[in-house]
């Protein structure tokens, strides 16, 4: 039986259609918005616990820090010493680029020191400003490493273009003789200084001459063999060989410059000293007629204070016998005019300010640079035994001295002088008390 058709009427169908639509889209933009909602919480929720704290971290870096700038210290050394022997070797002109590397690399690690020095000295810094500046040390120490490990690599291929000439190995030889003829001199001139000062202020050279003949020998020994292998044909198996005596003759030539410096550094010290004395007379005699008309009772008593230690530093320098300790006595000196110079600052005007500080400023640049050398020198025998602390002591000494060198205002001059003493001082205690860890 067939059901009779009937038609759906055209106005109803379009309502349901559209009703259907609206709530379809509805649901899709709730969904889609309650999605994207989720999605924002997630992501900020991963954020926050993925954002490390300024402070993550920071101790390993620190460590990593102060390891690169002991490597990097001693790089950095290494690399001058070799392009001082490359200049002597190949010229100016043919290392010119080597100079320019070395001068960058000496320009980063000063800048890594300047800021482990911030980073020790007594101004609290936020976690994350500690944080950037340990990451930029360890940029520049890294930098400078692989500048210098690059300088190496080409000095290796320089000499080993040179190693098919024999103008090489008559140059090693001219050089070893020249050394040779150094060794007479530099045994008297250590002979003279145990003389006239304290033997540990001479310690430090006493092995320099048997140091370099043992060193002159080897680079001679290495030099013969290698003129046994010339052949026609080349020299190249005799590189290496020549390598060994340039080597030795460097290490020669070293002990024997140290030899040099140490006599002119005592010299310079012992005059110094002597300057410093004569100057603390007229310190003294300003001293006392301040004195007795000072411009308040707190400040004759700080020039009563000042003078007695004036003088018995005076004291003590004349009443030492036997052989001097010209460093010593000006450390003991300076620092007692020093405090003579603070009792007196009221009382003298400027000009007399000006004029004492020149004089008291020729000892104390010539302390600071006796202290700062013997601190390189004790850090250079260490080796890898003295840590990043002392290492950046002497690196701010040495900043502090410069800036002495070149300040034109010496009362200036003489405080950055003052700082380098002190810098350099405390760089030696650290120094001496790694050596002493390392030791145990």
């Amino acid at each position: 039986m067939t059901l009779p058709h009937r038609p759906i009427p055209t106005a109803a169908l379009v309502d349901d259609v559209a009703r259907g639509a609206t709530v379809a889209i509805v649901t899709v933009v709730v969904l889609v918005v309650v999605l994207l909602g989720v999605g924002i919480l997630l992501l900020f929720r991963r954020r926050s616990g993925a954002q490390p704290s300024s402070a993550s971290g920071l101790p390993a870096l620190r460590t990593r820090a102060n390891i690169l700038l002991v490597r990097a210290d001693e790089a950095v050394t290494a690399g001058e010493d070799e392009l001082g022997f490359a200049v002597a070797q190949f010229g100016e002109a043919q290392t010119a680029a080597f100079s320019r590397t070395m001068a960058d690399a000496r320009g980063r690690l000063a800048e890594a020191f300047r800021l482990q020095q911030a980073l020790d000295d007594a101004v609290p810094e936020s976690s994350q400003k500690k944080r950037e500046w340990t990451l930029q040390i360890i940029a520049l120490c890294e930098a400078a490493i692989a500048a210098v490990t690059g300088q190496d690599r080409d000095f290796s291929s320089l000499r080993s273009a040179e190693a098919d000439s024999p103008a090489r190995i008559a140059d090693v030889r001219a050089r070893i003789d020249a050394a040779r003829s150094r060794l007479r001199p530099a045994a008297a001139e250590l002979e003279r200084l145990r003389s006239e000062y304290r033997e540990r202020l001479v310690a430090g050279g006493t092995n320099a001459v048997e140091t370099a003949t043992d060193a002159l020998d080897a680079s001679a020994d290495s030099l013969r063999e290698a003129e046994q292998r010339l052949s026609p044909s080349g020299v190249n198996t005799v590189a290496a060989l020549l390598e060994d005596a340039e080597v030795s003759l460097r290490r020669a030539t070293s002990a024997l410059d140290g030899v040099d410096r140490l006599g002119a550094r005592l010299d310079a010290a012992a005059s110094a000293l002597d300057a410093l004395l004569v100057s603390s007379l007229d310190d003294l005699a300003e001293a006392r007629a301040q004195r007795d008309s000072p411009p308040d009772a707190e400040s004759g008593a700080a020039i009563i204070r000042a003078m007695t230690d004036v003088e018995a530093a005076r004291s003590a320098v004349a009443a030492a016998s036997g052989p001097r300790d010209p460093v010593a006595g000006l450390d003991t000196l300076s620092a007692a005019v020093a405090t003579l110079d603070t009792a007196l600052a009221t009382a003298r005007n400027q000009s007399q300010r000006l004029e004492h500080a020149r004089v008291a400023l020729t000892g104390t640049l010539v302390s600071a640079r006796s202290q700062i050398s013997a601190l390189r020198s004790l850090i250079g025998g260490s080796g890898r035994g003295v840590g990043a602390e002392a290492r950046t002591r002497l690196a701010e000494a040495e900043r502090q001295l410069m800036l002495a060198e070149a300040e034109a205002d010496p009362v200036e001059a003489l405080d950055a002088a003052r700082r380098a003493v002190t810098h350099a001082r405390d760089g030696d205690a650290l120094a001496h008390y790694d050596a002493m860890q390392r030791g145990r």
